[in-house]
């Protein structure tokens, strides 16, 4: 009769824990809206969840693709995680960004602690409109111009400058120009003071590119920067 009571026991308690465990690891729902700058949704967009900081590999999650709602839901294990949202014109679903895709910026960083769902509205922008969005508002920014150069000193077309405060970043720049034409010229609006700036071909920019650090007081032109792909 012991022997039974005692397996009893040991059978409850080991179903107990089961139960305790299998309820911890239950997922939870990610969930939100992808919209462009006009609070308009976005179709065939994803977000992009990581499981650290570093944003620049492949992600540990895809969301479904958004439809004409622009509404999407992942599924993940209980942690801490950080998302951005992408809609690729194109349709690949990997690589650099082109021109016209679009991105939502700084990754939202979020914790499933104590949650059953956690809620997240993106707004994705192409090159474009990152650059309008920046554009010059007040006193306190000054117009900075010049030309991107290739490494053979020609003008490069199909790049941009990015300036931050920081040297290093995650997601998007503080600021940006819009993509260069032929003559590689651009145009960039920043405010007073110190801030990194570079040139770059990939959107959203790698951390394999040079920023050097400037002050400007003033508008200023001849602002030449090299970009090295």
């Amino acid at each position: 009769m012991i022997g039974v009571y005692l397996r009893a026991t040991i059978f409850a308690a080991l179903f107990i824990l089961a139960s305790t465990a299998s309820g911890a690891a239950e997922n939870f729902v990610f969930r939100g809206r992808i919209v462009d700058m006009a609070n308009e949704p976005v179709g065939g967009a994803e977000v992009y969840v990581f499981d650290s900081a570093n944003i620049k590999r492949p992600a540990d999650f895809i969301s479904n693709r958004t439809g004409k709602g622009g509404y999407f839901r992942v599924e993940l294990p209980p942690g801490h995680y950080w998302a951005l949202a992408i809609m690729r014109t194109g349709g690949a679903g990997f690589g650099p960004l082109g021109k016209d895709d679009k991105h939502s910026g700084e990754p939202f960083e979020f914790d499933s602690a104590g949650k059953d769902e956690v809620g997240k509205d993106f707004t994705v922008m192409d090159l474009r409109e990152a650059a309008r969005a920046g554009q010059k508002r007040s006193e306190s920014l000054v117009r900075i111009s010049g030309r991107i150069l290739d490494e053979a000193g020609l003008p490069a077309g199909m790049a941009y400058v990015l300036a931050d405060p920081h040297r290093s970043f995650s997601g998007l720049p503080h600021y940006v120009s819009a993509w260069t034409g032929a003559d590689g010229r651009y145009v960039l609006f920043l405010p007073k003071g110190e801030l990194y700036i570079g040139a770059a071909r990939d959107f959203p920019p790698k951390n394999d590119y040079s920023l050097k650090e400037v002050k400007f007081f003033e508008d200023t032109a001849g602002v030449d920067l090299v970009v090295s792909r």
